[in-house]
């Protein structure tokens, strides 16, 4: 894999706060400074990174997020391929 580029995001805001769609994702945003310096996926930082007390609950769960949303985007390209694709 080449990255060709970066992508900036600004969430949706409503009634002054983000849409609860972003404020899901955004619980992680602490854990990414830590995620970088360490060279590692959110959801492999360890006490020894930095993820201590609700920092190392919050990277432990990441990982059933992110493979909840590496399922579905197997699930759209299935639907839209019409043949069953597996993740290992």
């Amino acid at each position: 894999m080449r990255p060709i580029g970066y992508i900036m995001q600004q969430h949706g805001v409503r009634l002054s706060r983000p849409v609860q769609a972003y404020d899901r994702w955004s619980n992680y945003r602490s854990l990414v400074p830590l995620a970088q310096e360490a060279r590692k996926p959110i959801f492999a930082l360890a006490p020894a990174d930095g993820a201590i007390g609700s920092h190392a609950t919050a990277a432990r769960d990441a990982f059933g997020d992110f493979e909840a949303l590496a399922n579905e985007i197997v699930r759209r390209i299935e639907a839209v391929r019409g043949r069953a694709l597996t993740v290992p």
